[in-house]
């Protein structure tokens, strides 16, 4: 009796195991499926090159999507003219240093945002920058868990085709998010 029981459960470990792996194995293509199929979109639009090189996602920027890839912030207020753009999301924190440079393929929007604590040095970086107005509203994060998703800075840029450049980060730590809108 012993031995039917260890085979049974010996089965349907296996078989769970199995079950598990394909699932998982199919999200985790599904997830990259849908990634380069946001890529492909923006594609038209941008080419972006971040350095250090970061892992980074586009997504589209409406209610519940996610802020960063590293963590579970979601975006829950978002000002009308962002809805529906490219979001470029990467890591919650880059390191001091990085360089964002893209390349605009169309004539576009750019909206870049930053949080307001943790900057990078954005804050002092963007009223530098020639042609980038610094905004009145932001997107919201986290609503609804305290103050740290509250207060953003966001500036905008009207891009013509071309070549643009970020300088890099005076800081370390900052977070922040772009979008792109034709």
């Amino acid at each position: 009796m012993l031995k039917k029981y260890t085979l049974f459960s010996l089965l349907a470990l296996m078989l769970s195991v199995a079950l598990a792996t394909y699932f998982g194995i199919q999200l985790k293509l599904t997830n990259e499926r849908q990634n380069r199929t946001l890529t492909s979109m923006v594609n038209p639009l941008v080419d972006i090159d971040i350095t250090p090189k970061l892992e980074y996602q586009f997504d589209i920027m409406s209610e519940g999507v996610l802020q960063h890839i590293d963590r579970p912030y979601t975006y829950d207020i978002i000002p009308e003219d962002l809805r529906g753009g490219t979001l470029f999301r990467s890591i919650h924190e880059v390191p001091k240093g990085t360089t964002i440079r893209f390349k605009i393929l169309s004539p576009s929007q750019v909206y870049f945002f930053f949080c307001h604590g943790q900057d990078g040095g954005y804050s002092e970086i963007f009223e530098l920058l020639p042609g980038w107005k610094r905004r009145e509203d932001f997107p919201q994060y986290d609503i609804y868990n305290g103050s740290h998703g509250l207060i953003m800075t966001m500036f905008s840029f009207n891009a013509a085709p071309g070549i643009y450049e970020i300088p890099e980060t005076t800081k370390k730590g900052a977070c922040f998010n772009i979008v792109f809108r034709e």
